[in-house]
């Protein structure tokens, strides 16, 4: 069993060292009192990740963005659901790309304990607003109270997802963002 920090090691190195050695266990990954994130790998490719309602590639992009917290690498064949089917090279590029991003989404949208609320919008305006169905879903919850990060997981949407779709809103006029009352 390897065990460490998030602080000492860099959870990618750590995917990257299993992936390289084609082995097989589970890499339990707690921060604070909350459940622990799981990934679990067979020969050395990641097949599933979880963390509280999250599966698949949604946990994994969760988990490898930690930056604290402790680890567990236990080696072994653990029975797994199947929910990753891209290689660790893959997705640890995915994963690189997003954590830049999402230091940039940082910046503009301060804390996911903001609170996102509509802005008036003229008739004429509203006409011309498209959005996915994701947006709709995140727009769904959004009722001035919820915080970012209330927002993601009422809509069942990884924060990471929620917070670029509510930037995207706010860019675009529809949302304004306010801090919540202390």
């Amino acid at each position: 069993m390897l065990k460490g920090s998030l602080e000492s090691y860099n959870l990618a190195d750590i995917m990257q060292l299993v992936a390289n050695a084609r082995k097989s266990g589970r890499l339990s990954i707690s921060k604070g009192a909350g459940n622990p994130g799981l990934i679990y790998f067979k020969t050395g490719e990641i097949i599933h990740a979880e963390i509280d309602k999250f599966k698949g590639e949604d946990a994994f992009f969760t988990l490898i963005a930690w930056g604290s917290g402790e680890f567990a690498l236990e080696e072994g064949d653990y029975p797994s659901e199947n929910t990753i089917s891209r290689s660790v090279t893959s997705l640890l590029m995915e994963a690189a790309r997003r954590i830049d991003e999402w230091k940039l989404l940082r910046k503009k949208i301060g804390s996911i304990d903001a609170v996102p609320e509509f802005n008036e919008i003229d008739r004429q305006e509203r006409r011309k607003i498209s959005l996915s169905t994701l947006e709709w879903l995140v727009i769904s919850k959004i009722d001035g109270k919820q915080s970012i990060a209330q927002v993601s997981e009422n809509a069942g949407i990884n924060i990471y997802d929620t917070a670029r779709i509510i930037f995207g809103m706010i860019a675009s006029g529809l949302l304004r963002l306010h801090q919540p009352d202390a």
